[in-house]
């Protein structure tokens, strides 16, 4: 095909709202449209804004496309001489092969069949290469990385939509996604407008499904009838007036308007000539437009049903709660202590739509497990269950095995607050522990308390307050620590007084016997001395006045 053969160029069209020096090179041909962008680009770059645009770099594979990117070559700017094309290795940073038609590369498109090829030599190249095309046509292997003077995209239209008849004195004007405009185009892709002045009215070209090509309105209902039948599947009617879509006698409109749905056999009404209407099957009632049936929804009716009311066709059932089931219409507790699936472990209670595990004497409920038992003690000593056989004994969760007593292995409660995790006051219970903060502090997870009105600010070991048992989160008040306080007021004030005795009689020993000291002793005896008082008193515990 010869270039003046080839349709659609640029030249045909009305611009848009674009500057012209701004916009590619385009042309369509079948159901494809090609594009000539003279932006300096690296390949990656030139093949993601194809991609952007719902195509992909050119790929020339036959001399049809060939004489597609001559025109477009022949209409660039002076300086455009070489465009990325889309041919890419197929291996990574491999070399070129002379003695295959594309030479080692791959379409973008994923296959490396071609009936064209026009290398520009068969010197062989290694590295990271895509391919150019220049200006006579030939291509070259060249490093992606570099710059062409621009790229060729290819986008494919599997389906377009017809140009729309007009009656006379009717006008139309397309605008396509291809940046371009105008009356009399025949190449219209989906997502192309048409708008008629003259009607106010604005259609769009919509893929209705199955590749169907429609024009729509996004309006609703039918538009004029002698624009495309007013969009209407089946009858446009009122072609002076507000135009209405009717349906066959099968059919009904559907909620746009214009389109027709199928109606099931069972929903189309009877005539009765005896009573000029339309007679309904049980269940249903006559709908609006007087030709077909709508279901009745019986559970509208109060009290239809016991537990559940289901609508169905023409019709309802009735349902049952959990726990219950259907026997002769009426919903009957199911007992399900007598499924051997329950698998209490102790005792199986029926309760109305349910049940409930129970234990023996010295158990409760597992919570981690409602189907379970596991041992419960209230006291700080309790007897272990032991097994005869293995003579291996179990307790409750906070008791430790002990084997000493006589009478057999007893459950002994742990003393949790020996492990000092609760930070202020720690009061061990059977089997647990409580955690406790003075008035004004809450309880932390990690056993502190911390200030009800400062959380950030925790108890500093000076503060006395006085405290009682609390949970974690609840603000406690704590008088018993009044009467801890004055026990040890008491305590330490008979202390002191025991500790004045003692140094008193210490000191009366310590003079005494200072006072023993003075004596004269003779050879044979002891002489008893007597003190001669003159100046001093002190002066009669001298030496020199011993004799």
């Amino acid at each position: 095909m010869k270039p003046s053969e080839i349709p659609y160029s640029k030249a045909n069209f009305t611009l848009l709202g674009f500057v012209a020096s701004n916009l590619p090179d385009f042309m369509c041909l079948g159901q494809s449209c090609y594009f000539s962008f003279g932006n300096s680009k690296r390949y990656q770059k030139a093949n993601r804004h194809c991609n952007e645009m719902g195509g992909h770099l050119i790929t020339p594979n036959n001399s049809v496309e060939a004489e597609i990117i001559r025109t477009l070559f022949s209409k660039a700017k002076d300086k455009v001489n070489q465009l990325w094309i889309g041919l890419e290795q197929s291996q990574k940073n491999g070399c070129t092969n002379s003695s295959l038609p594309l030479r080692g590369f791959q379409w973008v498109t994923g296959d490396s069949d071609t009936h064209y090829s026009n290398w520009k030599s068969n010197e062989r190249k290694c590295g990271d290469l895509c391919v150019i095309v220049h200006k006579d046509l030939t291509w070259e292997a060249t490093d992606c990385q570099s710059k062409a003077d621009g790229y060729l995209c290819e986008i494919a239209y599997p389906q377009t939509c017809h140009p729309i008849h007009l009656v006379q004195g009717y006008n139309v004007t397309y605008s396509t996604p291809l940046w371009v405009g105008g009356q009399d185009m025949t190449f219209l892709p989906p997502d192309t407008e048409a708008f008629f002045p003259d009607l106010n009215l604005l259609l769009k070209c919509v893929d209705v499904g199955d590749g169907t090509m429609k024009w729509l309105s996004m309006q609703h209902g039918a538009w004029s009838c002698t624009i495309e039948n007013g969009g209407c599947d089946y009858v446009c009617s009122g072609d002076t007036g507000v135009s209405k879509c009717e349906c066959s006698a099968d059919s009904v409109l559907s909620s746009d308007g214009r389109s027709c749905e199928l109606v099931p056999s069972g929903l189309l009404c009877i005539p009765d000539p005896s009573i000029g209407a339309c007679i309904c099957d049980e269940g249903y009632t006559l709908a609006e437009d007087g030709r077909t049936c709508q279901d009745i929804n019986d559970c509208d009716k109060p009290d239809i049903c016991e537990h559940h009311c289901v609508n169905t066709d023409g019709s309802f059932k009735c349902t049952c709660k959990k726990g219950f089931e259907m026997v002769d219409g009426k919903c009957v507790d199911i007992d399900e202590c007598m499924s051997p699936k329950i698998p209490c472990e102790h005792e199986c209670y029926n309760t109305e739509g349910g049940f409930v595990c129970e234990c023996w004497d010295g158990y409760i409920v597992d919570e981690n497990n409602p189907f379970k038992c596991k041992r419960f003690c209230n006291t700080m000593t309790c007897t272990a269950d032991c097994n005869p056989n293995t003579l291996e004994c179990n307790c409750p969760d906070g008791y430790i095995v002990d084997e000493a007593d006589a009478n057999g292995a007893l459950c002994v409660d742990i003393d949790e607050c020996d492990s000092e995790f609760c930070k202020y006051q720690c009061d061990n219970l059977p089997g647990s522990y409580l955690c406790l903060c003075p008035e004004g502090f809450v309880l932390e997870k990690d056993g502190s308390c911390v200030s009800a009105e400062d959380p950030d600010e925790p108890m500093k070991p000076s503060e006395i307050p006085t405290s009682k048992p609390i949970h974690p989160g609840e603000v406690p008040t704590v008088p018993q620590s009044m009467m801890i306080l004055g026990i040890c007021v008491g305590i330490l004030s008979i202390l002191i007084f025991l500790i004045a005795i003692v140094c008193h009689l210490v000191r009366k020993h310590h003079i005494d016997q200072a006072s023993l000291d003075c004596g004269c002793k003779s050879q044979e005896k002891n002489v008893v001395l007597h003190q001669i008082r003159t100046t001093s008193p002190m002066d009669s515990i001298r030496p020199e006045n011993c004799y």
